[in-house]
C-alpha cells in the first residue's frame, strides 16, 4: 500500500524506487488548482494529480487532489506543491514537503 502524505510539518521518509502519495485540499470548480515543482532527478510524478470528492459532496464541492510520487533519487529534496488558478501569477497557497530517501 502506498503511503499518503497530508501534514508538511512531517517529513517524508521513502524508500528509493517506492511510491508515495500527497493529498491536499481543494475544490477545482473555484479555478484553482494545485501544481507540483520538484527535482526530476530525485522524484518522478508517477500518476498525475486525480480530485477525489469529499463523501457526501455534490459536484462542484470540495475533496482532495492527490499527487503519486516516487523517489527515483537517494538524498533529500523537497515538493512544492502551489495552489492558483492557472491563468495567474501570483498563488494564494505554497505547501513545502521535505522528502528523505533511504536504501
Amino acid at each position: 500500500m502506498t503511503d499518503i502524505y497530508k501534514d508538511v510539518k512531517v517529513p517524508i521518509k521513502v524508500k528509493l524506487n517506492h511510491s508515495f502519495i500527497i493529498s491536499l485540499e481543494s475544490n477545482p470548480s473555484t479555478g484553482f488548482e494545485w501544481f507540483a515543482k520538484y527535482d526530476s532527478k530525485k522524484i518522478n510524478l508517477k500518476k498525475p494529480k486525480e480530485f477525489v470528492l469529499d463523501s457526501g459532496q455534490l459536484v462542484g464541492g470540495s475533496g482532495c487532489e492527490l499527487f503519486e510520487f516516487e523517489a527515483i533519487g537517494a538524498s533529500e529534496t523537497e515538493i512544492e506543491m502551489i495552489y492558483k488558478r492557472n491563468w495567474e501569477k501570483n498563488p494564494i497557497k505554497i505547501e513545502k514537503f521535505k522528502i528523505k530517501t533511504f536504501d
